[in-house]
């Protein structure tokens, strides 16, 4: 853009065209410009720009990104954080109540954090001892079935209810429990099951394992196997009736309570201390209702 100037004014006014006047038609015209300087280079696009450093800005992150990335948080993660993920796997049941066969997972702040249980692959069966005991003498008492004390070695005990009912039907061997069969929740137990009456066996950190309670129930297996017939020192067996129970055990205290997962039960207690004796499930806690098992007090908090 060239600068507006006014008209010139007199004679000695300079005139730019003066040297172009003399030219002839061969001649040709002047460079307006100095050769030797080098062309303008024309402006870049700001769009472009803008364009090009987005891009770079990208490539850098994914860099970035790459770099920082865990090696476990790869492709088939569930990509949950392991601050707030917490994995537990279990196996199915085996029987009702069997405890699970899965390791404890728990979380802490910031990371997560496994207990795991250590439960041996294999194990070994318990193995028959001593003589049979007669079924009339196998009777299910507060601390003990017939001459089977609880607290004794596991190998021992379960090794005379084997000689006496039997090789058992199942053998959980060492698991992790869910809290059933009485068994504290967390610590390791062993269940063995003869048809509907099931030994329970606690497993110390140690291995050690101690005979610590029984319950016969119907919903555990074959009620025509020859356990089904096994009753208290009293005489109850499961089957009887509530009001058989009663009458058994008139001078005890009964009462009828809802037990989650076991609905409504009936708990034997001392009239004299009020501890608890003998419990179990039962359809009603009315003259119609039906025994449906026989307990011992829990192993969990006796033994564990």
């Amino acid at each position: 853009m060239t600068d507006q100037h006014e008209p010139p004014d007199g004679t000695d006014s300079f005139d730019p065209y003066a040297d172009l006047s003399d030219l002839t038609a061969d001649q040709s015209l002047p460079a307006l410009e100095d050769p030797s300087v080098p062309a303008a280079v024309p402006p870049r696009s700001p769009l472009l720009t803008g364009l090009i450093v987005a891009l770079l800005l990208v490539v850098v992150s994914i860099a970035i990104f790459q770099l920082l990335r865990s090696d476990d948080d790869q492709p088939g993660d569930t990509g949950a954080s392991p601050a707030t993920s917490t994995s537990t796997t279990e196996a199915p049941d085996a029987i009702p109540g069997t405890p699970s066969t899965a390791a404890i997972a728990t979380t802490s702040a910031g990371a997560a954090t496994t207990v795991a249980v250590s439960v041996p692959g294999t194990f070994e069966p318990y193995q028959a001892v001593g003589d049979l005991i007669p079924l009339e003498d196998l009777t299910m008492k507060v601390d003990s079935i017939g001459p089977i004390s609880f607290g004794t070695p596991a190998a021992e005990s379960i090794g005379r209810l084997i000689s006496s009912l039997g090789d058992p039907a199942e053998d959980t061997g060492p698991v992790v429990s869910t809290g059933a069969f009485g068994a504290c929740a967390g610590k390791l137990v062993r269940i063995v099951r003869w048809g509907p009456f099931v030994a329970v066996v606690v497993v110390d950190a140690d291995g050690t394992e101690t005979f610590a309670g029984y319950r016969l129930d119907f919903s555990y297996g074959d009620i025509n196997h020859e356990a089904t017939d096994l009753q208290t020192l009293s005489g109850l067996k499961a089957g009887q009736s509530v009001v058989a129970l009663e009458d058994i055990y008139e001078n005890f205290q009964i009462s009828y309570e809802v037990i989650p997962e076991l609905g409504t039960t009936f708990q034997l207690r001392s009239s004299n201390s009020g501890n608890l004796l003998l419990w179990g499930p039962v359809t009603s806690g009315d003259s119609n209702g039906i025994v449906l098992g026989i307990y011992a007090p829990d192993a969990c908090g006796r033994f564990q």
